[in-house]
């Protein structure tokens, strides 16, 4: 203020200074009190947000216990000639497989034409691969070269792919139907107007379309497709190359996906129990807690997961019963060995305790952390006390700067004052000399 930087003009005191320390002074305790409140709230709302971090991550992880299912692993013996796939209702089982032939897609060849660009005629032309609906195709005068052609047919997306070739001086038309099989043969027919070597009959068939043949534990079939879907429930078969000699395709059950899930389960577990631990410590020896000692919401989380453990799932088998194993620390760990026996005694029973589990232990982990849960309320609640604490800093700070005012107003009269003291001193002191040097006349 201005009024600082003038005061003491009068009286020659540095009052401006002495202000400021008393301002200071008064403002000291309530600054260091919402201070101190703000960094605490600060690390809380940190704190909950790292908790509620690690319970989504937990929460990820109970999802996909409760949404397991029971799968299938397929092994092929020679991936080079087949592969496969398989459902959850796929039956367990191994088979002999063997690939003859493979599908075949027909290919057509036009005679030969010398110029690409010349008219060919106006008309339409029907194209039909099988016993597909026929696509009438128009061809317009000015639009009726053999390019032209090639690229009507390709627009009328019937399932047929045309292409130009140069053959020596000539040009010739491709057709190449898009589905294998004998049955899906290419049908192209040409109007009058039209030249009559665009259609299929006066063509030269360089690829036959063919079925796929191959043999499932002996049983010779065949397949319009290399995809086969309908040989054996649940598995789709791709026939990639005919085979040297018998393979061999085994439909397991998928077990990996299942420990993988509950080891993920375990991380994710022990995560959260090592972030609470973390976020509430209290360290004796200093006397200092941390962000979330004592908090009642910390609390409730750490009760809360060990409970689940133990408690039923719903199916024949808990987790305890499964193979999950606490230590003293509140940490988990799975017994594989208690678990694969568990596995392969039932591995329905066990799914159908994860899926119990998850879904219950999910359920109250969002509780805690999902939109509407308890972390959510606590972090509300903190963070109107930090608008609360923003509003009580703006209320110090107009106190404070009416304190600073009105020890100004008091310290410009006292300075005023003393100014007039000196000047009434420097005055009698002029007139004590003054008598002092007057000269009495002898008589």
């Amino acid at each position: 203020m201005a009024g600082i930087s003038s005061l003491g003009v009068g009286s020659g005191l540095d009052l401006g200074t002495l202000v400021q320390r008393l301002v200071s002074a008064e403002r000291s305790p309530g600054d260091a009190r919402l201070n101190r409140s703000k960094s605490r709230m600060d690390a809380q709302v940190s704190a909950l947000g790292q908790l509620q971090s690690g319970l989504s991550r937990l929460d990820d992880a109970l999802k996909k216990l409760s949404e397991l299912s029971v799968g299938r692993t397929v092994q092929v013996s020679d991936s080079k000639a087949l592969s496969a796939t398989a459902t959850a209702a796929a039956d367990l089982g191994k088979y002999s497989i063997e690939v003859f032939e493979l599908a075949r897609a027909q290919s057509l060849a036009s005679t030969g034409f010398a110029d690409p660009d010349a008219a060919l005629g106006s008309g339409t032309l029907t194209l039909a691969v099988g016993d597909g609906e026929p696509v009438t195709i128009t061809i317009e005068e000015g639009q009726d070269s053999l390019r032209a052609v090639r690229d009507a047919i390709n627009a009328a997306d019937a399932g047929v792919q045309a292409t130009l070739v140069r053959d020596g001086a000539e040009w010739r038309l491709l057709l190449n139907s898009q589905q294998t099989g004998v049955e899906n043969t290419i049908s192209l027919t040409a109007s009058a107007g039209l030249d009559a070597r665009l259609e299929s009959a006066a063509m030269e068939q360089t690829v036959a379309a063919a079925d796929a043949r191959f043999s499932v534990s002996g049983l010779e079939l065949t397949s319009a497709s290399n995809v086969v879907e309908d040989v054996l429930p649940g598995v789709t078969l791709t026939l990639k190359a005919p085979s040297e000699a018998p393979l061999t395709l085994t439909v397991g059950q998928d077990e990996q996906t299942v420990r993988t899930a509950v080891n993920a389960f375990v991380t994710a577990y022990n995560a959260v129990i090592d972030l609470v631990g973390n976020l509430s410590r209290y360290n004796p020896e200093t006397q200092q807690g941390s962000a979330l000692t004592g908090d009642a919401t910390a609390r409730s989380v750490r009760a809360a997961l060990p409970a689940a453990i133990g408690a039923a799932t719903g199916a024949q088998w808990n987790m305890v019963e499964l193979g999950i194993r606490s230590d003293l620390n509140g940490k988990i760990s799975l017994d594989a060995e208690a678990f694969n026996a568990r596995l392969a005694e039932n591995p329905g029973e066990v799914l159908a305790g994860l899926n119990g589990f998850g879904e219950a232990l999910g359920t109250t982990v969002r509780g805690f952390s999902g939109t509407e849960g308890l972390i959510k309320d606590r972090t509300d609640s903190l963070k109107a006390s930090l608008r609360s604490l923003t509003l009580q800093r703006e209320a110090l700070d107009r106190r404070m700067e009416s304190y600073e005012q009105r020890l100004v107003r008091q310290f410009t009269a006292l300075d005023q004052m003393v100014s007039q003291l000196q000047s009434t001193s420097s005055f009698l002191g002029t007139q004590l000399a003054s008598i002092a040097n007057l000269t009495v006349p002898r008589r």
